[in-house]
C-alpha cells in the first residue's frame, strides 16, 4: 500500500522492498536495557516493554499494543425514531416509537447482508462471492439505541484469523458504552427546543451561535 510503489508490477515491487528490507539489517542496532525506556514490537504480535513509567508514556504503549495493520470498516447508525424525537424533546432515555422500531428491522437486514458480509466479484467469471466475515456492536447505554440493536441476529461460528488461529466468534456480540451516551442537558432536558427559547432564552442563544462548543448548564462538558 506504500505510494512508493504505486502502479509498480507487484513480483518486482516486492523483490524491491525486500532488497530494501536487507539494507536496513546491515545497519539496523538493537536497542539495549541501557538504551532507557523502550518498546519493540515484532510482526505486530509480540511486544517488548522495557522500564516504560508515567502516565502518558503508558497511554503510548498501548495505543501501539492496539494497533491494527489491516483495514477495518465502521458502520455509523443513528437510533431509530424515539418517543422524545416524536414530541420534539431533547434528551431523556424514552423508547422507540413505531417508525423507530421498522428502522431496528431493516438495519438488522443491513448489518446481516452488508455489514457482517464480505462481498468480491470474482474476476474470471463475474460472479458475486459472499463470505461471512467477524463483527462487532457497540451502543451506548440509553434504551434507544439497545432497541435500535434488538432484531440484529447475534449468532455463532467460526473464524480463522490473518495468523491461521481459528476461534468460535459470536457475530454482533452487543457492548453497551457509556462514553457512546449522548452528551446531557442538563436542566434543559427533556424539553423542546421552543421551551428551551421560552424558558433560557439567553442560553438558547449561546447554542445557536455556537453549537460546537455549547455546553447546557449542568451538563455533560
Amino acid at each position: 500500500n506504500t505510494p512508493d510503489y504505486k502502479d509498480v508490477d507487484p513480483d518486482k515491487a516486492f523483490e524491491d522492498f525486500q532488497k530494501r528490507r536487507n539494507m536496513y539489517s546491515n545497519v539496523y542496532e538493537t536497542l539495549d536495557k541501557v538504551d532507557g525506556p523502550y518498546m519493540k514490537v515484532i510482526n505486530s504480535e509480540t511486544f517488548i516493554v522495557h522500564s516504560v513509567r508515567g502516565f502518558l508514556p503508558q497511554k503510548v504503549v498501548h495505543f501501539v499494543m492496539n494497533l491494527h495493520l489491516l483495514p477495518r470498516v465502521f458502520y455509523l447508525s443513528r437510533h431509530g425514531q424515539s418517543e422524545y424525537n416524536l414530541l420534539g424533546k431533547i434528551g431523556g432515555d424514552a423508547g422507540l416509537t413505531e417508525a423507530g422500531l421498522e428502522y431496528a428491522r431493516r438495519l438488522a437486514v443491513f448489518a446481516k447482508e452488508v455489514v457482517a458480509m464480505d462481498v468480491k466479484i470474482d474476476e474470471k467469471t463475474g460472479e458475486e462471492i459472499r463470505t461471512p466475515r467477524p463483527a462487532r456492536l457497540w451502543t451506548s447505554t440509553l434504551k434507544r439505541t439497545k432497541e435500535t440493536a434488538q432484531f440484529i441476529e447475534r449468532e455463532k461460528t467460526a473464524f480463522t484469523w490473518d495468523n491461521g488461529e481459528e476461534v468460535e466468534w459470536q457475530q454482533f456480540e452487543g457492548r453497551a458504552r457509556r462514553n457512546l451516551d449522548e452528551l446531557y442537558a442538563g436542566i434543559c432536558d427533556g424539553l423542546t427546543y421552543k421551551e428551551i427559547e421560552e424558558r433560557y432564552p439567553e442560553e438558547f442563544k449561546r447554542r445557536q451561535e455556537d453549537k460546537l462548543t455549547y455546553r447546557y448548564p449542568r451538563g455533560t462538558i
